[in-house]
């Protein structure tokens, strides 16, 4: 089975459960896992919209996350202006991305945070571009890319992201805040 969104996920873990002969276990996950998106929902739920686009590859073309991540960012009190929740990451240009208006951007591709970091202040030009007031890295195989429980913890990441005075910063998904590189100084 493809996995396109966050329930589709839920139920996989529900039917793997029972095809392994652990669908007890499996139920329980499944609720505890609801349960904690309730609680993000709750926390940020009648806050401010900002508006985010989360990238996923930051070379021409440039990917912007889709499947599951639009509707993470949703439950994390967001709303995605440039992927579609259910459907593959999308191909853009930077020009495409920049009359959005995103108020945060989350940079979310493969490799280490530090990996994630440094790819992004190669771009940088082009990410601050987009007029955001805040950037974020975060690795996105610790809570984004693969489909299992550990998007839970994605979801919780992005509650604390887009809404830090609500939601504290999960212990367990890295991520840094993005600033423009210090200005170099002619040496004399």
């Amino acid at each position: 089975m493809k996995i396109a969104t966050l329930s589709e996920m839920l139920e996989e873990v529900v039917r793997l459960g029972e095809t392994t002969g652990t669908g007890e276990q499996a139920h329980e996950l499944r609720g505890e896992l609801e349960g904690r998106l309730a609680t993000v929902r709750a926390a940020v739920a009648g806050a401010t919209v900002p508006r985010v686009i989360a990238i996923e590859r930051l070379y021409e073309p440039v990917r912007v996350a889709g499947l599951w991540v639009p509707e993470m960012i949703a439950i994390g009190g967001g709303e995605d202006v440039a992927g579609s929740p259910g459907l593959a990451p999308a191909e853009v240009s930077w020009g495409e991305l920049a009359g959005l208006r995103p108020d945060i951007v989350i940079v979310m591709v493969e490799g280490y945070l530090e990996n994630v970091q440094a790819q992004a202040m190669e771009v940088w030009e082009h990410i601050e571009s987009l007029g955001a007031a805040r950037v974020y890295a975060v690795a996105a195989q610790s809570g984004f890319s693969d489909p299992g429980p550990r998007l839970v913890d994605g979801v919780e990441l992005l509650g604390h992201l887009l809404h830090p005075d609500l939601m504290d910063a999960p212990g367990n998904t890295p991520y840094t805040r993005l600033r423009s590189p210090a200005p170099r100084t002619a040496e004399a």
